[in-house]
């Protein structure tokens, strides 16, 4: 993940005094072209109006339209990288919470609102502009959105929905039909997340329709498209391998990884070719060591449920596992009990096979880490009083260097107070207090925890709000975010 940068800070000057923090719960479209000005919808209240807005990459510009409350452009520098950043509206008051703004290098197109879509009523699409991005809402309860596309015989339509992955709360579901409404093929979940995608390649030259809907996520009781003005999705068409957004694509891995002894340090690459039939790895291990076992899959974008199991050279099983960390991925740590031989099998959970499922398996030195995570993603404080701001420090494998907690950039009239990091760790509560005659603030800041070792690099990590919730069904485009808003309102 590209580590936020801090871009701006509002002064009590710079928009009226006594306003509601901004209640922002939405932005479309989603997403927009590098180099390009998007003119966008800001739904949610946000009163009195205009506001401001805050991204977590430098290169942005919004300009709020004065006559049209919600509404106004961003400016995307052409130097952006494409990819997800976060993005808040903000004023005196303080921030909302963090919102999905996706950066593409291809064409976007937003969708026509219409007031019900059937399948008889698809929207044309024009193949000349293909590759691109379409933006769309499915904004209603039963509601469907349905593009009319004309393929050669032969031609391959790659497609891939965007939707939970922005934070939208839907479960979208992909369909493609003939041209008389019969239906080809459904995909649902993705190898990764919610988001399904499809490459079909088409048996007779004609027109196409492809449908988009949405179920509740969190699941309903009763099953049924489900749709709300907040409900955006991005649907990446093209009709040629590797021009659909390359974050939304497996990582490339190459080719599989010659049969050789398993060796610490180095990454081997391997497919579950034959249903039923897993893979084993061997080599050798030395009593004492201590190795980080880890298979990816799933979160390198493969359909495949890896399964890992660590057995001796007899085939006597150690460890099975499964999943970890919140993922469909297994890792394990292992304390060799003993010199010898060992075997790693590394099998789906279902059994399959195929060219597409696709693993890479790690023994890493299993160095000490450490992770900082926060109860909030924006706070507010009063002067004269104290706020809590609790962190979570959990220490990996073994880690035992001392960790301080620092703010850069506290505002004036802002201190700070810092308890030892325990040992095993655990919570911490950084507690800032303001001065009575504290200068208003409303920004962005960084919370960083840093080891203080006497010998070696030392190493700081910034605390994370993470969005792995409750709700969580695999990643979304940013799972975290590694700043916080501070707000001192300014004196009523």
């Amino acid at each position: 993940m590209r580590r936020p940068a801090v871009v701006s800070v509002l002064l009590s000057t710079a928009l009226p005094s006594f306003a509601a923090v901004p209640g922002l719960e939405s932005v479309f479209p989603p997403g927009g072209r590098q180099g390009s000005v998007v003119g966008v919808t800001l739904s949610g209240k946000i009163e009195p109006w205009p506001c401001s807005l805050w991204f977590s990459e430098k290169g942005f510009t919004f300009a709020a339209d004065p006559t049209k409350p919600g509404t106004g452009t961003i400016r995307i520098d052409a130097s952006v990288k494409p990819g997800p950043v976060f993005l808040r509206a903000y004023n005196a008051e303080g921030s909302s919470p963090p919102l999905l703004f996706i950066v593409g290098n291809q064409t976007e197109i937003n969708e026509e609102e219409k007031d019900k879509s059937t399948l008889a009523g698809a929207i044309a699409l024009d193949r000349a502009k293909l590759p691109f991005v379409l933006n769309g809402t499915l904004s209603a309860g039963g509601e469907l959105d349905a593009y009319r596309i004309g393929l050669e015989k032969g031609e391959a339509l790659h497609a891939r929905v965007e939707a939970y992955g922005l934070g939208s709360l839907i479960d979208p579901a992909l369909q493609l039909h003939d041209a008389a409404g019969n239906r080809i093929l459904l995909e649902h979940d993705g190898p990764a997340n919610l988001d399904p995608g499809f490459v079909f390649t088409a048996g007779e030259k004609g027109d196409y329709l492809l449908s988009l809907a949405g179920f509740s996520h969190p699941p309903a009781a009763s099953v049924a498209y489900t749709g709300s003005k907040n409900s955006h999705y991005r649907l990446s068409l093209a009709l040629k391998s590797g021009q659909i957004p390359v974050r939304l694509e497996p990582v490339s891995l190459g080719e599989d990884t010659p049969v050789a002894p398993l060796v610490a340090g180095k990454a081997v690459v391997g497919t579950l070719s034959k249903p039923g039939t897993p893979a084993v790895h061997r080599g050798t291990a030395k009593k004492g060591e201590v190795h980080l076992i880890r298979v990816e899959g799933r979160t390198l974008g493969f359909p495949i449920d890896p399964v890992m199991r660590l057995l001796k050279a007899d085939g006597a099983e150690i460890r099975k596992e499964d999943d970890a960390n919140k993922t469909p991925d297994p890792e394990y740590l292992w304390t060799v009990s003993a010199d010898g031989e060992y075997q790693i099998e590394v099998s789906d959970r279902f059994s399959r096979g195929g060219s597409e499922m696709r693993y890479r398996l790690r023994l890493e030195p299993a160095t000490g880490d450490f992770t900082a995570t926060l109860d909030k993603s924006q706070y507010a404080i009063e002067r004269g009083k104290t706020l809590e701001i609790k962190a979570t420090v959990t220490r990996l494998r073994g880690h035992k260097e001392k960790l301080v907690a620092v703010v850069p950039g506290l505002p004036t009239g802002i201190t700070l107070t810092v308890p030892e990091v325990p040992e095993k760790g655990g919570e911490v509560v950084l507690k800032l207090e303001a001065k009575p005659d504290a200068p208003p603030f409303s920004g962005a800041l960084s919370i960083l925890f840093k080891e203080e070792n006497l010998e070696g690099p030392k190493r700081e990590k910034p605390a994370v709000f993470s969005f792995k919730d409750d709700k969580y069904r695999g990643p979304y485009a940013l799972d975290e975010i590694a700043t916080v808003w501070l707000a001192l309102p300014p004196k009523k």
